[in-house]
């Protein structure tokens, strides 16, 4: 029975919604969960044991095992007998009563189980249910990624993405449930790759959620601070003093433009000195590093670093023309750098 507090919550969600008799598998598509994880990996349908997910370069294929057969995440193929079957795809209410059990379609559903049978529910307010704690809360501090028990459909130590933070990533444990890690520590800061599972550096992939962690600081006035992985890239820092903004606005330099943080201000690129990634926003070309002078350059490839070359003959990096000239170059983001 759960506390009396989260009773009353859950009891009135039961009774609020339409009450259904049948077993709870979503009709929605869940092909885009491969957009989590790796290319190549394969995930069992959720509220299914016989269909599976083959992702291939981030979209996914429905497939199903021969007659008869299960697909088994562990073993990462069908098979013939499938331990926990009835937990994964049939009736997850079976010899309970009176308890709350998480839906494995969705974040926000779940089903009261009265006597063995299932009675689905949805949180209020597009809230999560957690199992654990056997109540809804609010997404912000749910650990639901995308459907419950994710884990329970990819083999154990499967790491994948979050969506919110390039820095961070989940990693699926043995009990079928995933803990949060992240590629920033004290020394380095490192985005997460979700293809081989390690640390890199950022300019080397691509990046919808830059890392609010350690950007901002305690002060009094509303700063500008660069993202620390892009050259365009900056956040908007509240100056709420004695506290510290931990959830700045992030923002962007036009094209063509990045941001230069001791002037507060986003200027032509080859005007400003950085360090992170020059590549991003710029596609495939060849453009100007910040180091050695001037006599360096970065080739790029959809906007990632490749790698950082130098000029032969002591000539001189001109990103305007994309190559190297004896002329000497005296852009302000690598004149009398080394």
């Amino acid at each position: 029975m759960p506390k009396s507090s989260l009773f009353g919550v859950l009891l009135g969600c039961i009774f609020l919604m339409t009450w259904q008799t049948s077993s709870a598998a979503s009709t929605g598509e869940y092909e885009e969960l491969c957009r989590l994880f790796k290319n190549g990996t394969q995930i069992r349908k959720p509220g299914t044991c016989d269909q599976y997910i083959k992702c291939v370069n981030g979209e996914g294929t429905v497939l199903t095992c021969t007659s008869g057969q299960s697909f088994s995440p562990s073993k990462n193929q069908c098979v013939d007998t499938l331990a926990n079957s009835n937990k994964y795809c049939g009736n997850r209410c079976e010899g309970k009563d009176g308890e709350w059990v998480a839906d494995p379609t969705e974040c926000h559903r779940y089903f009261y189980c009265l006597n063995g049978e299932p009675h689905p529910g949805i949180c209020p307010n597009s809230q999560h249910f957690n199992e654990a704690n056997q109540a809804c809360q609010h997404g912000v501090d749910s650990t639901c990624v995308d459907v419950n028990n994710i884990c329970e459909l990819v083999p154990s130590k499967t790491k994948f993405r979050n969506e919110n933070d390039c820095a961070k990533y989940y990693e699926c444990n043995s009990s079928e449930s995933h803990t949060a890690s992240t590629c920033i520590t004290t020394k380095k800061r490192q985005y997460f790759d979700v293809e081989s599972g390690s640390c890199v550096e950022p300019s080397t992939i691509e990046c919808s959620a830059h890392s609010k962690s350690g950007i901002c600081s305690k002060s009094t006035k509303a700063t500008f601070v660069s993202d620390k992985a892009t050259c365009r890239g900056y956040f908007y820092c509240q100056g709420l003093s004695p506290v510290i903004d931990l959830d700045p606005m992030w923002m962007q330099c036009k094209e063509g433009y990045f941001f230069d943080e001791d002037l507060q201000v986003c200027a032509p690129a080859a005007q400003v000195v950085c360090e992170y990634n020059r590549c991003e926003g710029r596609g495939t070309m060849l453009v100007a590093s910040s180091s050695n002078n001037c006599h360096n350059y970065i080739r790029c490839v959809d906007s990632k670093t490749v790698e950082e070359e130098t000029c032969h003959f002591d000539h001189f990096f001109d990103e305007t023309i994309e190559a190297c000239t004896p002329t000497i170059i005296y852009d302000k983001c690598c004149d009398d750098r080394d």
